[in-house]
């Protein structure tokens, strides 16, 4: 078998903005929110006839190891990553490329994707993979784009440079989350792309740049040797940092193909509300842009707009989808007063 190209799925995170249905034990990337798959099991079957499953690598946290085997049943269990605590991206893709290093696979090619996400079409994904790999495997580092389709101050961005080969562009600029009037601005100009954080480069290529603008994060992976379940005080130690932040923002040679798909990182609830997501029995009178979940109870919304409904055995949250980047903070404090809420 040949081992061109890997899958590497980040599967940490707490999905605290999916509270109370995402929770510390089963946070969303485990959760069925579109479909009869979990968004793990999706984001895995997304890489069928790109590569064999043997090829496929999950990082995700030491408490759920045995929820990802459940749901991943075929996952080769060496290549079941488990972080002591959630260290951001650039140690998690570092700590996966430092893997493949050790095990001969440097001047492989890694595609790396969050587990959470939403797509339309899986053949979409592949093309776009197939279209960044031939720049990733010639030392570029290779992100996705997403075409807008409206203004949205949730996500970075894009911005698109110059063509460097038959839809292979160069990355311009890295934008923050934008304000409303500056999402506009970036929707009028057609150079800007949503940042999907999808990756496509080599093993070798990103422990280089790794090495380059985050020495003490090198320094430490290449302290674990490759393990796959590191203690808790060497991997604790490494530097927090998103890939974007501490590296892609930095590093030269960096490219980004167009999505070929449609795309949803479901961050949100409002956000998950574009693709359907929902469940139980709802009524509704005069409301619009409202997200319902409950678990068979009724609910009535009358003369609403933009508002989440959300109700577990143990919590119903009522939410105005201005408020919905302001419930982790909730979820922090209940860390605190109520742990076992979340």
């Amino acid at each position: 078998m040949r081992h061109e190209i890997f899958g590497v799925i980040m599967a940490g995170g707490r999905g605290t903005r999916f509270w109370p249905v995402s929770t510390r034990a089963l946070p969303k990337q485990f959760l069925r929110l579109v479909g009869d798959r979990t968004m793990l099991q999706a984001t895995a079957d997304r890489f069928d006839g790109l590569l064999p499953r043997e090829d496929l690598i999950v990082v995700t946290g030491s408490e759920h190891a045995g929820t990802v085997m459940e749901q991943l049943p075929w996952l080769d269990r060496a290549n079941l990553l488990l972080e002591p605590e959630g260290r951001n991206t650039a140690a998690c893709i570092g700590w996966a490329a430092e893997v493949l290093r050790s095990r001969g696979y440097g001047s492989s090619l890694m595609a790396v994707v969050p587990s959470d996400h939403v797509m339309e079409t899986d053949e979409g994904f592949r093309e776009t993979l197939r279209a960044a790999s031939i720049p990733a495997s010639e030392g570029r580092l290779m992100t996705i784009g997403v075409s807008p389709d409206r203004p949205s101050s949730a996500y970075g961005y894009l911005m698109r440079g110059s063509e460097l080969s038959p839809g292979v562009y160069d990355v311009a600029a890295f934008r923050e989350k934008p304000d409303e009037e500056t999402a506009r601005g970036y929707l009028a100009a057609g150079c800007f792309y949503w940042n999907a954080g999808i990756f496509l480069w080599t093993a070798d290529r990103i422990l280089e740049e790794i090495s380059l603008h985050l020495p003490r994060l090198a320094e430490g992976l290449i302290g674990m040797g490759g393990s796959l379940s590191p203690d808790a005080e060497s991997y604790g130690v490494l530097p927090s940092v998103s890939i974007d932040y501490g590296v892609m923002e930095k590093a030269e040679a960096v490219a980004m193909v167009p999505a070929r798909f449609s795309w949803s990182d479901v961050g949100d609830w409002p956000s998950a509300r574009r693709c359907g997501v929902g469940r139980g029995r709802v009524i509704v009178v005069d409301s619009e842009d409202c997200t319902v979940w409950n678990e068979g109870r009724l609910t009535v919304l009358m003369g609403l707009k933009g508002v989440s409904v959300v109700e577990t055995p143990s919590v119903t949250l009522v939410m105005s989808d201005e408020y919905s980047q302001e419930l982790r903070k909730v979820v922090a404090d209940l860390e605190e007063e109520a742990p076992e809420l979340v």
